[in-house]
């Protein structure tokens, strides 16, 4: 008898504790426009500030989609800047990790169109030339 009672009460807790620390019920609420621009300017102020970067042994794949693509483009440089962020240290990582926070706000799931390339389908930059595209890209989507 006491064994059950044991067993459920672990189950319980095991119970709460799964819908504590489950996934969030809601979805984080959509930016407004002028949050997003701040964002977006915030971004390209903070891809300046790494112009120091010194990176000549790594490649980057560069997106230079139009505009149909623009979730595809997004998703393409945050799977690169991950890359970055973990071969940076300092202000250069706090800056990466800024970029990478304002942007994923702008990800969207799923919506790619079948005729936007794969990330690895773009061709490999070096990190100024990466840099620059990925400027471009955020100040087009600041129109």
């Amino acid at each position: 008898m006491m064994c059950k009672v044991l067993i459920f009460g672990c189950i319980a807790a095991v119970i709460l504790m799964t819908a504590a620390y489950g996934a969030p019920l809601t979805e984080a609420p959509e930016l407004s426009p002028a949050q997003k621009e701040e964002c977006l300017k915030a971004s390209i102020k903070d891809l300046k500030r790494l112009k120091n970067i010194e990176n000549n042994y790594l490649d980057f794949y560069t997106p230079n989609d139009k505009q149909e693509c623009n979730h595809k483009t997004l998703e393409c440089y945050l799977k690169e800047l991950n890359v970055l962020i973990q071969d940076s240290e300092g202000e250069d990582h706090i800056h990466l990790m800024n970029i990478k926070k304002n942007l994923q706000d702008f990800k969207v799931h799923g919506s790619s169109k079948l005729t936007c390339k794969k990330c690895e389908a773009h061709e490999k930059k070096k990190f100024p030339e990466f840099q620059q595209e990925l400027s471009s890209f955020l100040q087009s989507l600041l129109k």
